[in-house]
């Protein structure tokens, strides 16, 4: 059986929220730029939006973690890159969405990803404070998720009252 590399202690589960956010963080950025390109500004706003509130989450955990400041890992030590967000490993290159739908579908994924992990370390890590903190972020990342969800929802439902009336 495989061990699962969970985070150990509550500096390492800050140096993988903070690469995990960070990496979102980007992802979002690219999305807001592909939807200004093809012309779907409000949801580049969106991103935009959601990307400066990544900034400001990775900017207020590193600042929480004081003097104490985040492990440092190895890039192979980041288990949610190939457990949750094998897209993420840096010899695959990304997938730039061709539309709105694509953009929102891309944006849920990491997001669900995001979720999965920090529920796993709730759930399994051995370090109750670690299991706490974790759920708490799964919490937040979950909310995050559901509004994806909703807006994904709608452009379905767009997309397709254009496909029949359009």
């Amino acid at each position: 059986m495989a061990i699962r590399l969970l985070p150990l202690n509550v500096g390492e589960l800050c140096a993988h929220a903070l690469e995990l956010e960070r990496a979102c963080e980007r992802r979002f950025d690219d999305y807001a730029a592909r939807m200004k390109d093809i012309g779907e500004r409000p949801l580049a706003m969106v991103f935009d939006r959601m990307a400066r509130g990544l900034r400001r989450e990775t900017a207020d955990l590193a600042a929480a973690s004081g003097d104490r400041k985040p492990a440092k890992l190895s890039p192979w030590e980041y288990a949610w890159r190939l457990t949750y967000m094998p897209e993420a490993v840096d010899d695959n290159p990304r997938l730039v969405p061709a539309n709105a739908r694509e953009a929102l579908q891309c944006a849920l994924q990491a997001r669900r990803r995001a979720v999965f992990f920090y529920d796993d370390v709730a759930e399994n890590a051995a370090d109750p404070v670690v299991r706490a903190c974790a759920a708490e972020m799964a919490s937040s990342k979950m909310a995050q998720q559901q509004r994806l969800e909703r807006m994904l929802a709608r452009e379905i439902l767009t997309g397709i009252s254009r496909r029949r009336w359009g």
